[in-house]
């Protein structure tokens, strides 16, 4: 007996793996399946997915097709949104931005595509050279023929192929995108992109992608619905690079956060010693006698009110806060200790009894 429909479409689905895959041949075998899902009768998901594995090989007017029979599915609008894009000329990118302009979409992941549709705004308007400063990219690879090209991937994860000059980066069509993760590592400026293209570097040297996309042709397609076990395999490792490559990523981030947590530690830990060091000086310097009080003051313990005064003054001033405001804490905590010390010495010789901490009149 025949299987229900909904039952092999559902097979399809979970043997085409996770969108896109890594390997070109991966992608080609995650067509056929989802093609034939799509033909079988599968959702609009389906359709967006296989919009989203043809764009990422570069053949934009199959995935354009793919996204319309999508419907209503935001994923879809993005892969539609870039497949404009893969395509040549003034009129390809005017239709990205009119596409741009008019997106409104809902729910998680409507909003999820509504931001990157921000982004890839912000990052186009940086390629033509307008004031763009939220847009960050990954140098991605370059060719040093003639015909110069470099690709770029931006925070979106769109991808962008560029003619490198000395002071900009003419956009020629954007490229297939590695997916929605593409944009993880995207934290530079075009400005530094620039500046990494001049010293030479290569970034993760991919291979670029040719100034003109490709047209969907059967042998590619056929060929993916004759995947064999080793090219599976295949797949399946290259999964688990990318899990252990994104486990290395995120490990390196918390060792760097738990570096700035030790080095805030410390700084916490020196601010609390200073506090205490100047709190035990304050200790130590304050008279509790007529001759420890007029040692400070450089009297003798007979001095006159206005000899007291006068030495108060005199010595006061040196400790003042306006003084030391700029130096370092510790100078700044023995000066207010002396400030205490010394209004207590005052006290002291007058008669007014020991004041600790009443500051000078």
């Amino acid at each position: 007996m025949a299987l229900p429909c909904a039952v092999v479409i559902d097979d399809l689905i979970a043997s085409a793996g996770p969108v896109p895959a890594r390997a070109p041949g991966a992608r080609w075998h995650q067509v056929a399946l989802l093609a034939t899902a799509a033909a079988l009768g599968a959702n609009g998901r389906v359709r967006s997915d296989l919009a989203g594995v043809l764009q990422s090989l570069d053949r934009p007017e199959a995935a354009a097709q793919a996204a319309a029979d999508a419907g209503d599915q935001p994923w879809a609008h993005w892969w539609a949104t870039l497949a404009m894009g893969q395509r040549t000329g003034e009129l390809a990118m005017r239709a990205v931005r009119e596409a741009l302009a008019h997106a409104r979409l809902d729910g998680p992941d409507g909003r999820d595509v509504q931001r990157r549709l921000g982004d890839l705004r912000d990052e186009l308007d940086a390629l033509s050279g307008r004031d763009a400063g939220h847009a960050r990219f990954s140098l991605q690879g370059v060719t040093q023929g003639n015909p110069r090209r470099a690709l770029l991937v931006g925070r979106s994860s769109a991808t962008f192929l560029v003619e490198p000059t000395w002071e900009a980066m003419r956009l020629v069509r954007l490229g297939p995108s590695e997916g929605p993760t593409g944009g993880n590592r995207a934290h530079l400026n075009l400005g530094e992109i620039i500046q990494s293209v001049r010293r030479g570097e290569r970034g993760a040297d991919r291979p670029l992608p040719p100034d003109q996309a490709e047209a969907l042709g059967a042998d590619a397609l056929l060929a993916g619905l004759r995947e064999d076990r080793g090219v599976r395999d295949r797949r399946l490792l290259g999964l688990a690079d990318e899990v252990r490559e994104e486990r290395e990523r995120l490990a390196a981030e918390r060792a760097q956060l738990q570096k700035e947590k030790s080095t805030l530690a410390a700084v916490l830990r020196q601010a609390q010693a200073i506090r205490a060091e100047g709190a035990a000086a304050v200790a130590s310097r304050v008279p509790a006698t007529r001759e420890d009080a007029a040692a400070l003051l450089e009297l003798s313990p007979q001095a006159t009110p206005a000899e007291v005064e006068r030495a108060f003054r005199a010595q006061i001033v040196r400790c003042h806060p306006d003084r030391v405001a700029d130096m370092h804490p510790t100078i700044r905590g023995h000066a207010e200790g002396l400030t205490v010390a010394l209004n207590a010495a005052r006290d002291l010789l007058l008669g007014n009894g020991v004041s600790r901490g009443r500051p000078a009149g």
